[in-house]
């Protein structure tokens, strides 16, 4: 196998790479990504095996959404995942005994996918006793199970039902279970506490529950994590550094999240080969006792050079704009409520997009959008561009109930005097509907301009977005977090159908399998935009749900970089150079031919 040094790996796929990434943030990045610069980067041929997938029927599921072994097994294969456990839908909402044993049916002539199980208390009759149950997991080789007090109505705390438990424990059997379904952070220390030899698989935990969960993986060794939804930035770097390698399993949430998505997050990790090994395949085989554990899967014949160089952890050799950015002041990484952001200052953000291939995108604040500091979240925009790589320009969030006696028009044709900042942020928090007059100014400037508008809707059924489309044509309107699940995808692909000046960002934590196809089949692959939400998120994810998505890569790198130039390119005559993309001048990318004029420099 053809190993590189880190040196050499740089030398060869960065630099050489040219444009954006020439000389940015190489030494932040290789200190905080890559403390030792010369440790081995093989081509990537590790074995990925996922802890956490769910088939069979839903509740209140969207036509759009995959759900069955068929759909479970084709991502698999599409993503490169040699197998992983399996969880059944019915074993939850049907007689829990017989959709076990149906789910073992289904997978008896599958060595790569185990059967995991849904266990209840038996003295109701409803199943069988511990010494029974034993029997048939034995029986039917059950890799471990999952226990769902919540949804199942029984008491796990119960002196009734610790004989359950207590046999998991001795039989080291390894338990899946949530938060929610356990009751609270402080039911989950306690079950960690009572059994601190049962090794516990913790699912479902979101970036915002930080706070929580970290301390209880510090605390207990017996507690293990997949990160579906703890996609917190530079999280596996985080935790690895934090020595709980041996506590992280790979799992996706397949098929109805995109494994793609968690894929890439682990390959575009800056963590030993050792590490990403342990967690991608060796820490689940090692819990499960799995005996013959699937080869490393081949990758397909028909995969795209995106998918080739995602499978290696290659920066993507493409155009990438981020629509969708956040920052933090400079060596900050918390923002207070429930938001920790490791690494989301502008030296850490610029060295990860180096290390992802991102040439460019529109940078705003959090302090700004978020905390409601207006004044505060401009001087953090204007302060990332200052040292801010090429390619990056700025969106102003302008607050109607913070004026202090200014006029919105006044305090608008103020804040883009700036040149470097042609994009509009405002944010639900505010509590002003984006179609209230209050707003009117900024949006009437904005079309003058030719701005863009990023919009986190105040509501869900899309009027506002349309509204404004339709009063302000100039502008386009971008809706926020499109993809953050089909119901939500519906509604902007209505809006798009209605009006040609509105867009889709598709960032969010839910990565829908499926989703990026739906959008472009129904809104066309020209109307759809990449974001992260970065630091709030970690962006390998959100990347990764497009590089595996099944669109041609002509499609891909529309939504990637293309469309996001369409969007910027009213305003590319206002931008300095340094803020423009550099691909785009390379490509002779002109003007927009009827481009408004500039206001004054303050």
């Amino acid at each position: 196998m053809t190993r590189f040094t880190r040196r050499s790996f740089l030398r060869t796929h960065l630099l050489a790479g040219g444009g954006a990434m020439l000389g940015f943030g190489l030494p932040a990045f290789a200190r905080s990504l890559f403390p030792d610069i010369e440790q081995p980067v093989p081509l990537n041929e590790t074995r990925y095996l996922d802890a956490l997938t769910r088939i069979g029927p839903r509740r209140f599921k969207h036509p759009a959404e995959r759900w069955s072994l068929d759909h479970l097994t084709d991502e698999h294969t599409h993503v490169g995942i040699s197998g992983g456990l399996v969880q059944s839908t019915q074993s939850l909402f049907y007689d829990t005994m017989s959709a076990n044993l149906e789910l073992s049916r289904m997978l008896a002539t599958d060595p790569a996918r185990r059967a995991v199980w849904n266990v209840i208390p038996w003295i109701t009759g409803e199943f069988p006793d511990p010494d029974r149950l034993f029997e048939l997991l034995r029986e039917h080789h059950v890799a471990a199970v999952t226990l769902h007090p919540a949804t199942n109505a029984w008491d796990w705390q119960l002196d009734a039902n610790q004989p359950l438990l207590d046999r998991l424990e001795r039989e080291q059997i390894l338990t899946i279970t949530s938060r929610p379904e356990l009751g609270g952070w402080r039911e989950v220390d306690r079950l960690l506490t009572r059994w601190p030899h049962l090794p516990v698989l913790l699912t479902g935990a979101a970036w915002s529950e930080q706070r929580y969960l970290l301390p209880l993986l510090k605390r207990h060794s017996n507690l293990h994590v997949t990160l579906e939804r703890f996609q917190i930035n530079r999280g596996f770097e985080y935790l690895v550094g934090e020595g709980l390698t041996r506590q992280l399993l790979f799992g996706t949430h397949a098929p109805q999240m995109s494994s793609g998505a968690q894929r890439a997050w682990l390959d575009y990790s800056g963590i030993t080969e050792e590490d990403r090994t342990a967690i991608a395949s060796g820490n689940l085989i090692r819990l499960t006792h799995w005996q013959s554990p699937p080869d490393p899967a081949t990758p397909p014949k028909n995969d795209d050079d995106l998918i080739r160089q995602a499978r290696q952890g290659l920066p993507i050799n493409e155009r990438i704009l981020d629509l969708h950015m956040h920052m933090l002041e400079e060596g900050l990484s918390s923002t207070g409520e429930h938001y920790r952001m490791d690494g989301g200052d502008p030296d850490s953000v610029f060295a990860l997009m180096e290390r992802l291939g991102v040439n460019g995108g529109g940078i705003m604040s959090w302090n700004g959008v978020v905390s409601g500091d207006m004044e505060g979240g401009l001087r953090t925009v204007r302060r990332a561009l200052d040292t801010a790589p090429p390619g990056y320009w700025g969106l102003a969030t302008l607050d109607p109930t913070h004026l202090e006696g200014r006029s919105m028009d006044e305090l608008a044709r103020n804040v883009y005097r700036d040149p470097r900042l042609i994009g509009m942020k405002p944010y639900p928090f505010y509590g002003v509907a984006y179609d209230d007059p209050a707003y009117a100014p900024w949006w009437e400037l904005g079309n003058e301009l030719r701005l863009y508008g990023l919009l986190h809707q105040t509501r869900s059924d899309g009027h506002e977005v349309r509204t404004l489309a339709k009063r302000y044509p100039n502008v386009r309107w971008i809706i926020a977090h499109a993809g953050s699940s089909f119901s939500a995808a519906d509604v902007a692909i209505e809006a798009m159908q209605t009006h040609d000046n509105i867009f889709a960002e598709i960032t969010y934590t839910s990565v829908p399998g499926g989703m990026i196809e739906y959008l472009c089949e129904h809104a066309g692959a020209d109307r759809i935009l990449y974001g992260s939400d970065l630091p709030m998120r970690d962006p390998r994810p959100q990347l990764g749900w497009v590089l595996y998505s099944r669109l041609p890569v002509a499609e891909k790198r529309a939504i990637l970089a293309e469309n996001a130039a369409r969007v910027i390119d009213p305003c590319l005559h206002r931008l300095p150079d340094h803020c423009k993309p550099s691909w785009l001048n390379r490509m002779r990318w002109h003007p927009h031919p009827t481009a408004p004029p500039v206001l004054p420099v303050s």
